[in-house]
């Protein structure tokens, strides 16, 4: 991690990471572009999957804080306790010293006390006699004993200097030890992630668990940007999909919500602090990931499924939130996210992932054993999409609409055909037929899609506008054209659903 940081603080490449974000978006986009919708491997369900799991692991690493601030684990406490100022210590010690000092010099004063008694000491009645020759030597045994006492005072005095030099000595020794054990406890404190050593007055022990911390600037700074990442990763992806499978106006505002949530992701790094953001976009984003990665394994799709996926998303959120121990207010917004998400499924404002329209095209004339018709000749603005297609319907045939879908292998899933006709007195369209059958069970695993049709029998002439929808649910896809009655000039030509 070291030489990753070095590596970020160069100029050069701090230049470089300002356009990072960029880089990185359009290049993420443009390859989910590219790839996913127009056929999914199981390799994009493992990235996905792996973009998961990362958000999930950051999101409970990001959750962490001190739960009691005045409370203290009994690891913490020993690591304060020992980075303490030391100087209380050393003057006790100094003060321990001194009484042994005060104990030497006492000793010392108690053994010179005996040449004090032979100075008073009195002759004695039956040596009388000798008195007077003996006076010379009591003065020098007076003398000797005050040889004597000045001898044990200098040893005195050494033993006091002795054992003050010795108080000193450990002194030092014990406050150099203290500071040691300080630094090491410091950088034990910085470790675990505490900002701060000093024990409050009304701290209290606490049941130690990992989140129980605040983690250092330094990391908080690394774990925000990894969940940007994976958030990143997953929206771009899901927005690639989710619009692929888009096929009205109203499925298209929940591709336009992920698109805002997309390019907001590259601004809302500082934010990813925030537990309850945190916790609301991974909710949103495993209920639309899990809508989509489920009907790959189950080869299903269906309201059915897509409650048990916001259930399922839901329910990881609310075990995140059990293992941060935060408020239950954190709940609020995932909740009413799988709520108006549920709604917005029943309204069929979800687009049906992963169903995806791959070509459509209104003809008549049609070849059931080949899927070909006749078309009208395209112009060079129907060529590049930019106008409408026409069907110079000759008298008596039927106006067809092909429709090829793609799902994934083994998928099953029931279509339906609405047919719309414009009304010339109002301009509105309105429905007039909508159409499904046993044969419109599509059949997933064909990468160009499950091909089928619908026809319209005495289509008079005017604009029509045609959806592909699962049955009774979200529209896929959809088609314009507008009829006309034919005319001897009018050019066809023979094409082939693919």
């Amino acid at each position: 991690m070291e030489f990753i940081d070095k590596v970020r603080n160069k100029p050069s490449v701090q230049k470089i990471m300002k356009f990072f974000p960029a880089i990185a978006f359009l290049g993420g986009f443009g390859w989910d572009s590219i790839t996913l919708g127009m056929s999914i491997d199981d390799s994009d369900l493992w990235f996905l999957l792996a973009y998961y799991t990362g958000a999930l692991i950051l999101v409970i690493l990001l959750s962490a804080r001190l739960e009691h601030p005045e409370g203290w684990t009994k690891e913490r406490l020993a690591a304060a306790a020992a980075a303490q100022p030391v100087r209380p210590a050393a003057k006790s010690t100094a003060k321990t010293d001194s009484k042994a000092e005060a104990k030497v010099e006492t000793k010392v004063e108690t053994k010179v006390e005996p040449p004090a008694e032979i100075k008073a000491e009195a002759p004695k009645p039956a040596t009388a006699a000798k008195a007077a020759p003996s006076g010379k030597l009591g003065k020098a045994a007076e003398m000797a004993a005050g040889v004597a006492a000045n001898a044990a005072g200098v040893a005195a005095n050494a033993a006091g200097v002795a054992a003050k030099a010795t108080a000193n000595a450990a002194a030092n020794a014990a406050g150099a030890t203290a500071r040691a054990a300080a630094n090491a406890a410091g950088k034990l404190a910085d470790k675990v992630g505490y900002e701060s050593t000093a024990i409050p007055q009304n701290a209290i022990v606490v049941e130690h668990h990992f989140l129980d911390r605040e983690w250092s600037p330094v990391w908080k700074d690394r774990f925000t940007w990894a969940l940007q990442f994976f958030f990143g990763g997953m929206f771009s992806a899901l927005v690639v999909c989710y619009f692929k499978s888009s096929g009205s106006i109203a499925s298209f505002i929940l591709v336009i919500l992920l698109a805002i949530l997309l390019v907001g992701n590259e601004f809302l790094k500082k934010h990813y602090e925030s537990f309850g953001l945190n916790l609301a976009l991974f909710c949103l984003l495993g209920t639309m990931f899990m809508n989509f990665t489920i009907p790959h394994v189950v080869h299903s799709i269906g309201f059915g499924w897509f409650f048990l996926s916001t259930l399922l998303s839901f329910g990881i959120c609310t075990a995140i939130w059990k293992i941060s121990r935060r408020s239950k207010g954190v709940l609020i917004a995932p909740a009413l996210i799988s709520i108006l998400l549920v709604v917005a499924y029943l309204m069929n404002w979800v687009p049906p992932v992963p169903l995806v329209l791959k070509q459509h095209m209104a003809c008549q004339n049609f070849d059931k054993a080949t899927y070909t018709c006749d078309m009208d000749e395209p112009t060079f603005l129907q060529k590049i999409g930019l106008g409408t297609p026409t069907v110079h319907k000759q008298e008596g045939n039927e106006v067809y609409f092909l429709a090829s879908v793609y799902a994934p292998a083994k998928l099953k899933a029931e279509i339906e055909y609405r047919w719309y006709y414009e009304d010339p007195t109002t301009e509105k369209f309105k429905l007039t037929d909508k159409i499904s059958s046993g044969r419109m069970v599509i059949n997933g695993g064909r990468e160009t899609g499950f091909r089928s049709f619908s026809r319209k029998k005495n289509a008079p002439p005017g604009k029509y506008r045609v959806e592909i929808a699962y049955k009774n649910g979200a529209v896929i896809g959809a088609g314009a054209f507008e009829v006309f009655d034919a005319t001897p000039e009018d050019t066809f030509v023979r094409d082939t659903l693919q």
